[in-house]
């Protein structure tokens, strides 16, 4: 598929999943969302926090007002923006993709992956990742949340018949680096399914320096 293609394609369906799941993040994230729990759990104290997969920033309104930490969040679904930009005003935010735009910080104390990894094909997640690295500020933190997986697994996307999901442990394409150490990681079982389909996992990792 070209990229182009890909993109437009990943637009609509992150559209589309905003209007499937509107209702619950249109209020601030509560104390039991999986980054929220991390965040107090782990006790970190960001000052400047960058959020890929925002969608309308209400994890980062709920982080703001918890750390006082300036926030900043891209994600490529349009509706979500434009409609975070209304309701949470002091929440940065750009509609786009993050390997392909710029922010006024260019290093960060904490970025969070917002459960968007499992739509990125494998061959174009390292840009992504590079990306990361090169904005996360060194003993920075990086919170990967997203679906629990111990193997890989290639499947249709249920809800566009265009894209694959792409599960696998995500982390530990930073944890085969020696300057990322994993800090702390909890799996959130799905009560409405008997096995860990749809389990999800939130690690938090930190950068160190030689």
């Amino acid at each position: 598929m070209a990229k182009n293609s890909f993109y437009k394609i990943v637009k609509k369906a992150t559209n589309d999943n905003h209007l499937r799941n509107r209702h619950g993040r249109i209020f601030k994230a509560n104390k039991d969302h999986p980054v929220i729990e991390t965040i107090l759990s782990t006790k970190i104290k960001p000052k400047k926090v960058l959020e890929i997969g925002c969608s309308t920033g209400f994890v980062l309104k709920t982080i703001r007002s918890i750390t006082k930490a300036k926030c900043y969040g891209i994600d490529t679904s349009r509706r979500a923006v434009n409609e975070g930009k209304k309701l949470f005003k002091n929440i940065n935010i750009k509609n786009g993709f993050f390997e392909d735009k710029s922010f006024k910080e260019s290093k960060f104390d904490l970025i969070i992956c917002g459960f968007f990894l499992f739509l990125i094909p494998p061959d174009k997640i390292l840009k992504i990742f590079s990306k990361i690295d090169d904005s996360l500020n060194c003993k920075g933190n990086l919170i990967i949340y997203d679906f629990y997986n111990q193997g890989f697994r290639k499947k249709k996307y249920k809800h566009n018949k265009f894209l694959h999901t792409y599960r696998y442990d995500f982390k530990q394409i930073f944890l085969s680096l020696p300057h990322f150490k994993l800090k702390y990681r909890k799996i959130f079982k799905n009560k409405k399914k008997l096995n860990s389909d749809g389990n999800t996992e939130v690690s938090l990792l930190k950068k160190v320096i030689f």
